[in-house]
């Protein structure tokens, strides 16, 4: 070996070494940089992960806290259908009534009734006795809300107030409407008095598993007498609303409350798949399957399970089953049953070949609008299937008086709807069923309606 063949293979190993050095440092800089994008994408999907169960966790608190308040009030109106029907109620008739209520109910802690906004009943009448003779309109502490559930004639809910009892109670004002007798179909209503639900607020909370920390995760309520974000706190720490929580309104039927939530310790962007990818480096491929893995598993996480119709915001068939059970049980403690009315519109499929679906979608969304504004607060409005829906009525009404809903509501979704610059004519039929007159469950009272309305669309032309 010569040697200016030494110097040659030396400068061989040393550019060999180089160009190794060169793809090691390529590679490393290239697997760091892959890695440390795919651990920013993990951070930020963990991240959004985190929000997606603080929503998904939201989204569970407020459908039970909805449901505990609107099942309270929804028992409540069975004391007013009573009262609607017997509006000359007697001590032993609203003691009895009232004893099995607040028994069905433990969130409700005090009713009371007063005939022209004067308490003459009230329960539990011991610790209790200075309210009977009490008159809202002399009372200024009262009569704001008293007054703005007259004007309304819908529930107020205010609160939470502290109670001299002891704890904390949300006051349901609802006014008490009875038949007149006038009115062109005998529908008109006048004021009778106001009924005051006196509702455990910490218990409610409680039975809906609102608390100030549960499972790793903060909470906060706020929007006392339904202020929504403009109300004051009403429980767990009000400084979560002025950082980075996630929110979520609850829907009352005045007003609304808005919820917060995050984890105890902050967002927290690292995860064991981050520190994973961060160790195994150059393995970016096997990383990107995680993450895609990942997203797809964080989206399907996100998705909640909701009780109300995405297009029209109308309750869910769920929801609407359950609301029905609940109507039953109390029929079977008080003989107040409830009607069902089952609208269809005749010849929908036509409207989206015609128009398009997007035309469809408005169509179904104006008529869940006119069904809402054509019937009472306490009455349940159901969209269930394509172009079906369902409205409950609570209470005793006459069969004339059924006949007039049905044809009100027909008139009232067969009224054209403007859609851009299309103007689209519908038909609806409509059907009727009594609990518990026509049907023992649920089902068969469904299954009646709906065959009623099928008779009533072979009599109406589509």
């Amino acid at each position: 070996m010569t040697a200016e063949g030494l110097p040659g293979h030396v400068l061989n190993r040393w550019r060999l070494r180089t160009l190794v050095s060169a793809v090691v440092v390529f590679v490393m800089l290239l697997g760091v940089g892959l890695t440390s994008y795919v651990v920013r994408l993990l951070e930020q999907n963990a991240r959004e992960s985190q929000q997606g169960e603080s929503l998904a966790r939201l989204s569970e608190v407020r459908a039970r806290i909805e449901g505990e308040l609107n099942g309270t009030l929804y028992i409540a109106q069975g004391l007013l259908g009573f009262v609607a029907v017997q509006s000359d109620l007697t001590d032993d008739q609203f003691r009895s009534f009232v004893s099995e209520i607040t028994r069905v109910d433990r969130n409700i802690r005090i009713i009371a009734l007063a005939p022209g906004n004067v308490v003459r009943f009230i329960h539990p009448l011991k610790g209790n006795e200075a309210v009977i003779g009490l008159d809202y309109s002399k009372s200024e502490q009262q009569w704001s809300g008293v007054r703005r559930a007259m004007r309304d004639r819908n529930p107020v809910v205010a609160g939470p107030v502290d109670l001299v009892q002891g704890g904390r109670a949300l006051i349901a004002r609802i006014p008490v409407l009875v038949p007149t007798g006038g009115g062109g179909h005998g529908l008109e209503r006048g004021y009778w008095g106001m009924a005051s639900i006196v509702i455990d607020s910490d218990r409610l909370f409680t039975r809906a598993g609102l608390l100030p920390e549960v499972d790793g995760h903060l909470f906060a309520l706020r929007g006392v007498d339904g202020a929504g974000a403009e109300g004051g706190a009403i429980l767990g720490d009000a400084a979560l609303f002025a950082e980075d929580a996630v929110t979520m309104p609850v829907t009352l039927p005045d007003g609304s409350w808005q919820l917060a939530s995050r984890p105890v310790g902050g967002w927290d962007g690292t995860s064991r798949e981050a520190r994973v990818a961060l160790v195994i480096g150059i393995v970016v491929s096997m990383v990107v399957a995680a993450l895609s893995a990942l997203v797809v598993s964080a989206q399907q996480r996100s998705r909640s399970m909701a009780l109300h119709d995405p297009l029209t915001g109308l309750p869910n068939r769920r929801l609407l089953i359950d609301r029905m059970e609940q109507l039953a049980d109390l029929s079977e403690r008080t003989g107040l049953g409830f009607q069902v009315f089952f609208v269809d519109l005749n010849g929908f499929k036509p409207i989206n070949d015609t128009y398009g679906h997007a035309a469809g979608d408005a169509v179904l969304q104006e008529v869940g609008a006119r069904l809402q504004r054509e019937t009472r607060d306490v009455d349940t409005i159901a969209r269930i299937g394509g172009d079906e829906f369902v409205v409950v009525v609570p209470g005793g009404i006459s069969q004339t008086t059924v006949r007039a809903i049905v044809e009100r509501l027909r008139e009232a979704v067969c009224a054209p709807v403007r859609v851009g610059e299309h103007q689209i004519v519908i038909q609806a039929s409509v059907g009727y069923a009594f609990y518990p007159d026509d049907a023992a469950t649920i089902p068969e009272l469904l299954e009646l309606a709906d065959q009623r309305m099928y008779r009533a669309k072979v009599e109406v032309p589509a």
